[in-house]
């Protein structure tokens, strides 16, 4: 990418609230990164690190990645912080995978949201152009029951346009858990998959399955900073998952950008 291509993006970013001055309080993110801690299953993403590390490291870890430090902030229910440069960094870091996966061709490909409000739409394009590239795109357990939430619904997964989402019949379905990724590289065989492309616990799992993934995560998403800090992924990308997908366009469109 150009430096006017950089320089525009990086002014997206921190204009959209993309990067910058974020919407995920700083309070928001230690409660998050206590959680992992503890070892709640929806922040630990499926990683074992939780089980023998505090909490100064998650946060350090979390100050590496994003850049901000939000034990020291003045307003910890005001705005966080991401390094535009971080995100600017996670986004050339996909680009340079992607292009690689393009270029080799053949590629067995696992993409998967938890978060498809935010990002259904960007994993989309950028299977329908892996695919376009002669990746082939797996969708394991497609259609298939999986879970039960609090309520006793159903759980499942659903591919959409090559994209795993969790569904309960009628909606998609926001969802930090590991279950479901787990699911997956247990129907297809975690040899069988080239590249995971995912964020929260579809992820995280992959990570621990040891499979090179490409990951998003937002500020209050520590268990992915921590899996990088610790050498168990390089790609990571720091970014805000949930604003609205019209937004992630740019993004898109720079990881894109050799087609």
């Amino acid at each position: 990418m150009g430096a006017d291509v950089l320089g525009d993006l990086a002014a997206h970013l921190v204009r959209s609230a993309l990067a910058g001055s974020v919407n995920t309080s700083p309070r928001n993110t230690i409660e998050n990164c206590t959680k992992l801690v503890q070892g709640h299953r929806d922040y630990t993403f499926g990683l074992p690190d939780w089980r023998e590390v505090t909490l100064d490291e998650v946060v350090d870890a979390v100050r590496a990645v994003f850049g901000g430090d939000p034990m020291n902030s003045e307003d910890p229910d005001g705005p966080g912080w991401i390094d535009p440069d971080a995100a600017l960094r996670g986004i050339a870091q996909h680009r340079r995978r992607l292009l690689g996966a393009a270029d080799a061709g053949g590629l067995r490909m696992l993409f998967a949201t938890g978060h498809p409000t935010g990002l259904l739409a960007h994993y989309q394009a950028l299977a329908r152009t892996l695919q376009s590239c002669g990746s082939r795109l797996l969708a394991p357990l497609d259609d298939q029951w999986i879970d039960w939430d609090s309520r006793g619904r159903r759980l499942g997964i659903r591919f959409l346009d090559g994209v795993a989402c969790v569904f309960d019949g009628a909606s998609l379905r926001h969802t930090h858990r590991s279950v479901y990724m787990e699911a997956m590289l247990d129907a297809v065989g975690a040899d069988a998959v080239d590249i995971v492309v995912g964020d929260h616990g579809m992820a995280g799992t992959a990570i621990a399955a040891g499979l090179p993934t490409l990951s998003i995560a937002d500020v209050n998403d520590p268990a992915l900073p921590l899996a990088q800090v610790r050498g168990r992924t390089d790609g990571v990308l720091p970014i805000d998952d949930n604003l609205a997908t019209s937004l992630f366009v740019p993004v898109t469109a720079a990881m894109l950008d050799w087609r």
